[in-house]
């Protein structure tokens, strides 16, 4: 496991697995600096750390159309380190509550800091939980909660870095950022998985 995370260091992780394809970095625009060289291995001063600036995050009037309950066709969550697909129990109570808490989300502007590069390769899916819906336009969103990659640790789990509360909505190409604490903590925090079945 040592040999797989100490390259974490050196770029952003492209995971491939089950046929899918997963890049430890949020989509489009949102990708992390990842630090080569921590101060705790700077034993010699022959190296600097260098610093990752942290996101900024404030209000802005972008809006968005969101879809209507009735557009919505499926949903499905992809987590776990395979990248499975998880379906609801009950479909139409997950999009009620999915749409009552994107109503009082608030649109915002993320700077997130820039990708590290090269990409590295990988055969896992660590990345937090993606809320996917298939519209009957067959249109695609996907959200989940907003992070960024930074930092040298053999603990995979401190290079994510989040920004708390704000969610990631991608179509296509295009990502947008709103202010959804419900929304987040719902998928950061795996509560989606009460609703949904994962056996």
């Amino acid at each position: 496991m040592k040999k797989i995370l100490s390259v974490f260091v050196f770029g952003t992780v492209l995971l491939t697995g089950c046929g899918h394809e997963f890049v430890t970095q949020p989509p489009a625009k949102s990708n992390g600096v990842i630090s080569p060289v921590s101060a705790s291995d700077d034993t010699k001063g022959q190296f600097a750390t260098p610093k990752v600036d942290p996101p900024v995050v404030k209000p802005t009037l972008q809006t968005v159309q969101f879809p209507k309950e009735m557009e919505i066709q499926h949903v499905y969550v992809i987590a776990g380190l395979a990248g499975r697909s998880y379906t609801p129990k009950n479909q139409s109570e997950t999009v009620a509550q999915i749409e009552q808490w994107l109503k009082t989300a608030k649109p915002v502007s993320v700077q997130l800091p820039p990708p590290p590069n090269p990409p590295i390769v990988t055969n896992a899916n660590t990345n937090p939980a993606v809320l996917e819906l298939q519209l009957s336009s067959k249109k695609v969103i996907s959200i989940s909660p907003t992070f960024y990659m930074g930092g040298h640790s053999q603990e995979l789990s401190q290079l994510y870095h989040f920004v708390d509360g704000v969610i990631s909505y991608q179509v296509a190409t295009k990502t947008v950022y709103f202010k959804d604490p419900n929304l987040y903590n719902w998928l950061k925090s795996n509560q989606w998985q009460e609703q949904f079945n994962t056996n």
